[in-house]
């Protein structure tokens, strides 16, 4: 298991631009030209106190059924979290409007994201070495899939624990991802 913590997040504007058209919210309409978004975002990124846990389980595992996406030759899981900072600031800015409520959901989003490419930009890394690549990452959402892979990952190395059906403290996420054999045609070059 390899935990790291106080990694810097890019919150990119304009994904949280894009994300927030998606969601139908006209920032400048809400008062968020480029100043003010970029302002907004570092305001998000002071409240994030990031950390992954992640780890590779070669088969047989007794838990791949449960947490890895399709078979293959190992598995990695994947905890991401933004800290325990993050909800207190997200709830206080998102009592102003549900606008705002809204925006912070999309930050929260983006950051998760974000921490979650980190961790999977190394298993990749890891994988290529291997001969392998990953499959594209599965969500964890099934409350016994989700326990599982926190006692495996040790979450409490990162204050995370699963109560009530989901990952303590918000927002966390769970992700695996499989390695598959990668076809050595497919890394060749072609000739002219």
């Amino acid at each position: 298991m390899r935990k790291i913590t106080g990694f810097k997040l890019n919150l990119r504007r304009a994904e949280v631009k894009r994300r927030a058209k998606r969601a139908g919210l006209d920032l400048e309409a809400l008062g968020f030209g480029e100043a003010e978004l970029q302002k907004l975002i570092q305001q998000a990124a002071k409240a994030i106190q990031a950390g992954v846990l992640y780890d590779t389980f070669k088969h047989p595992d007794m838990d791949a059924p449960a947490l890895s996406p399709i078979p293959g030759l190992a598995y990695s899981l994947i905890l991401a979290t933004l800290g325990p900072d993050f909800a207190p600031a997200k709830e206080k800015a998102a009592a102003q409007s549900p606008e705002m409520r809204a925006l912070w959901e999309i930050l929260e989003a983006v950051a998760l994201d974000e921490a979650v490419r980190f961790a999977t930009q190394l298993l990749e890394e890891e994988a290529a070495k291997a001969s392998c690549v990953l499959s594209p990452l599965n969500p964890i959402q099934d409350p016994a899939a989700l326990d599982c892979a926190l006692r495996k990952l040790e979450g409490s190395k990162l204050d995370m624990s699963f109560r009530e059906g989901r990952i303590e403290p918000p927002p966390s996420v769970a992700v695996s991802a499989s390695w598959l054999a990668q076809s050595k045609a497919r890394g060749k070059s072609k000739k002219d």
